[in-house]
């Protein structure tokens, strides 16, 4: 199967060739400043549904086809589309490939069940179009990977769907301890919410309206139950996701990175955890889990699953503790007052997580949330997860980005896909 061409490779030859650098959107992927973004929605469930509904209310954008496994689900959201816009057009594709291959289609928002993101991901890449993807990155490190490298060689827009970012408070604990309000740091702690128990694992028969095969797609070939193809099933079933250590642990865990610099020295190099398990039930996903570990500069870092949503940043001058929600314990409490002076680091302004991506496509602009650090985030989820998986101690090479000293574990960084699927 042939390649597109990327949209950096296509400017080149349009230079080369002395031809103008203004190409149709079917083309580049692209859409003119003074137009709206064409968008297309992958994955129309819980939170897929939530975020059609947001995009669709952003002027900068008109949503023009959706895609998902289940029928009435995808033509459910295309005739409540063409309600919202008052005309008619919305498609509703069956196999997001055909969804991907569509010339007019300029970006793709991602929010399938886990296992799907990378792979839905990649196949728009390659035909050129912007992504949005949801939480988690991936299933795997290679995932994660592979991910990252596609949108750095096609040179598209790319956005995570880690909205804190785009919170105002979230931002504001970032630069202060960017800032170096906090003194020098000593530790980052971070709480999630734990997995849960259960699913009935009694197989039956699929809903008429869901292709099965395609759901699962890459994960392994299993029989349906009721619990497996629902919100929870997505999230706590080994085969389709890492559970909340990354399902949610994305969202304290990015803030950290943003924290630290977006860099690889924001990545633990050291972890060392354990959990409790399922026992009976459907879902496989650990229930708790306590990971320690280390940075680079020897600061200490911790995550924990008791419940509840905490980046907290402590130095040898104060802390921050900060969620979605608000603010935790803020010390010293003169520390709520500060802001930022002259030639201080500042962070990418965003009020919209949604409205940012569109806002690059527009403009060029980088996003709030960029590839590297989007990877660099679920690396630290899915490092946790190995090391509770195999009861060792974990070290990561930024370097070499490979599990170093430990072949067993660094095999994990590599999750088989179910043929014909793969990420190449």
């Amino acid at each position: 199967m042939s390649t597109p061409m990327s949209r950096r490779e296509l400017a080149r030859t349009a230079a080369a060739l002395a031809i103008p650098a203004i190409v149709p959107a079917s083309v580049l992927g692209a859409q003119a400043p003074s137009k709206r973004v064409a968008l297309a929605h992958i994955g129309v469930g819980g939170r897929g549904g939530s975020l059609l509904d947001g995009f669709r209310g952003l002027p900068e954008c008109r949503v023009v086809a959706v895609s998902d496994c289940y029928r009435s689900r995808r033509e459910g959201h295309a005739r409540a589309t063409d309600a919202a816009y008052g005309s008619t057009g919305c498609k509703a594709y069956a196999d997001f490939r055909d969804l991907c291959a569509d010339p007019g289609i300029d970006a793709v928002v991602v929010a399938t069940p886990d296992h799907w993101h990378v792979p839905a991901a990649l196949e728009a890449i390659r035909h050129g179009k912007h992504v949005y993807v949801e939480k988690p990155l991936g299933v795997s490190i290679e995932q994660d990977l592979v991910l990252r490298d596609a949108v750095r060689r096609y040179g598209v827009v790319f956005q995570y769907g880690t909205q804190q970012r785009s919170m105002p408070h979230m931002r504001w604990a970032c630069e202060m301890v960017r800032s170096g309000r906090l003194g020098k740091l000593r530790a980052v702690e971070i709480i999630c919410p734990a997995n849960v128990q259960g699913g009935s694992t009694t197989p039956a028969t699929p809903p008429a309206d869901l292709d099965y095969e395609m759901y699962l797609g890459p994960a392994p070939l299993t029989p349906y139950t009721v619990d497996r193809c629902t919100s929870l099933g997505s999230y706590h079933i080994l085969d389709f996701a890492v559970g909340f250590i990354g399902g949610w642990g994305a969202h304290p865990l990015d803030i950290m990175l943003w924290a630290l610099g977006d860099g690889p020295d924001a990545v633990p190099v050291e972890y060392t955890g354990s959990a409790t398990w399922p026992t009976a039930g459907l879902f496989d996903t650990p229930l708790t889990w306590d990971v320690r570990g280390r940075f680079a500069d020897g600061k200490r870092f911790r995550f924990t699953a008791p419940g509840g949503d905490l980046t907290t940043f402590i130095g040898d001058r104060g802390r921050i503790e900060v969620g979605r929600g608000g603010f935790g314990r803020i010390e010293p409490a003169s520390l709520r007052n500060e802001k930022l002076g002259p030639g201080e680091p500042r962070l990418t302004v965003s009020d919209n997580h949604g409205a940012n991506f569109l806002e690059a496509i527009r403009s060029g602009a980088p996003t709030v949330t960029s590839a590297d650090s989007a990877c660099r985030s679920d690396l630290v989820s899915q490092l946790s997860d190995i090391a509770l998986r195999t009861g060792r101690t974990i070290r990561w090479a930024p370097s070499k980005c490979a599990i170093v000293g430990d072949p067993a574990a660094a095999r994990l960084q590599h999750r088989p896909m179910r043929a014909p699927w793969r990420l190449k």
